[in-house]
């Protein structure tokens, strides 16, 4: 090949490569349309193989664009999960690891001021930080525009979500805008007409089956159903106000229901999330993804496809490949960390999620795992006007445990945990069989060890606590449930 024909060749693929750049990013940057739900789990919809929930928009958005099978969050509760969403960074990087009076570290920022940097529109409206400005403020710019107060009580309506679009005009920057809304976070109210009957929900593996649980569970269901009018209702707007072509539209929530063995936890049911992403013309309708993705990937992403770079420091990577279907590879470990908050739930745990492998380290396997729900039971007499108390599920296991050895097992394995849990999620993805005893996993579970030491000495992991912890001794459970045969 001559210079000349070699520099016509490298001309060619400049101009192709400008010609993708430009279908992929458009004239204008795309608009971002992004839509967090509070505690709904992964598989708590019908894209997720659960048809018990009628979830006919969630439906069509995964029919309109693609699917995450593997997408998780670095937390499982509200604010480390969403600070890790906002700043890019895992909690012990970026300072905020436990649920309350958490604050980020020196120097660490959000990932906004660079959406801002880029002409965006930064617009909030709903619980997407933690429960309003006062908690989420450490890492949201007065620059973002909060939609009412920013809190839990303004996820109720989309008006002040269309009053604003309309009042765009056509020349307006890209937007991006945060939705969140708290429909599956408790405590349900009790609905006159309840759509499914109790004996119609489906109560997960692990959980105990009474009555009162099942009355509950209806109640997590038609949170969940509204959450799809929800996402409905954005579409709508969407279409009405924005220039479909060019807005990526994205589901997702901030980790899994709040029942035992999810929320508060690290197995798959609390920090594997649903993840559902609509672009027309540029994401593949209909498909999907085992890609292994994380909370602290997606702000950079929507950066990367706005044509811009995150800062150095942080440990998100965007997955737009992954997005356009040029790759179906981006991570090969995923890590979370939970640590609690201080008072309710001190019981610090971490994890990595490596190919079909999972390793969950329990720090203080003397110390009795609890939630808000249980302690909250132990603590506050019995009115069913309370919200700890709405639907006396948590008090049903108590009392079955006093005649059912079933029910004290479960009340057992809820709260103790063993030092080290490996599972194949792939074989066993409720995490039923804890294979650390396994000879046949000695060298797989020394390297999962080896990776979560590692992440825990990158990160700062200072391995603290939050708060003082409960013990077993301090609750009053049949003697059963203590000491299960």
């Amino acid at each position: 090949m001559n210079l000349a024909t070699l520099r016509r060749s490298i001309l060619s693929l400049i101009i192709f490569s400008l010609m993708v750049h430009a279908i992929v990013c458009g004239a204008k940057p795309p608009n971002f349309v992004i839509t967090i739900a509070d505690d709904h789990g992964v598989y708590h919809s019908s894209v997720y193989g659960s048809p018990e929930f009628q979830t006919p928009n969630l439906q069509q958005l995964a029919a309109d664009g693609i699917r995450f099978d593997n997408a998780y969050v670095a937390s499982p509760a509200c604010a480390p999960s969403r600070a890790a969403l906002f700043t890019g960074r895992m909690p012990y990087s970026n300072g905020i690891v436990g649920n309350h009076e958490f604050e980020l570290k020196p120097g660490v920022v959000s990932l906004l001021p660079t959406l801002i940097a880029q002409g965006y529109e930064v617009v909030f409206h709903g619980k997407v930080g933690h429960s309003g400005r006062k908690h989420f403020g450490q890492y949201v710019p007065q620059s973002v525009k909060i939609l009412g107060g920013g809190g839990l009580q303004e996820t109720m309506t989309l008006d002040q979500v269309e009053t604003f679009l309309a009042q765009r005009s056509d020349d307006a920057p890209p937007l991006a805008l945060f939705l969140g809304w708290t429909d599956t976070h408790t405590a349900w109210p009790p609905k006159e007409e309840a759509r499914i009957a109790p004996e119609d929900v489906v109560i997960p593996p692990k959980i105990f089956d009474t009555p009162e649980a099942r009355v509950e569970m209806t109640r997590y269901v038609e949170g969940a159903e509204d959450i799809d009018r929800r996402v409905g209702e954005t579409r709508g707007l969407v279409a009405k106000y924005l220039d479909v072509d060019n807005t990526l539209v994205v589901y997702t929530s901030d980790h899994g229901m709040p029942w035992p063995f999810a929320k508060w936890s690290l197995y798959e049911t609390g920090i594997r999330t649903p993840l559902i992403a609509v672009w027309p013309g540029k994401i593949k309708p209909s498909s999907s993804t085992d890609a292994m993705v994380s909370w602290i990937d997606l702000i950079p992403t929507l950066i990367d496809l706005a044509g811009g770079s995150s800062p150095q420091g942080v440990d998100g990577r965007s997955f737009a490949k992954v997005l356009l279907g040029e790759t179906d590879k981006h991570r090969d470990v995923i890590f979370a960390t939970h640590k609690g908050d201080n008072e309710k739930n001190v019981y610090p745990i971490r994890s990595v999620r490596a190919g079909k492998w999972k390793y969950i380290r329990n720090l203080h396997p003397e110390f009795a795992y609890t939630t808000h729900t249980d302690v909250w039971a132990k603590e506050t007499p019995r009115d069913p006007k309370h919200w700890a108390h709405a639907g006396q599920h948590w008090q049903s296991y108590i009392d079955a445990a006093t005649t059912d050895p079933n029910a004290a097992a479960f009340l057992h394995d809820y709260h103790t945990n063993p030092p080290e849990e490996l599972y194949d999620v792939e074989s066993d993805p409720f995490e039923t069989s804890n294979l650390v005893a396994s000879p046949a996993q000695a060298t797989k579970l020394a390297e999962l060890r080896h990776l979560v030491d590692a992440h825990m000495k990158e990160v700062n992991d200072d391995q603290s606590l939050s708060g003082p912890p409960q013990l077993l001794k301090d609750f009053s459970l049949p003697e059963a449930a203590r000491n299960p045969k």
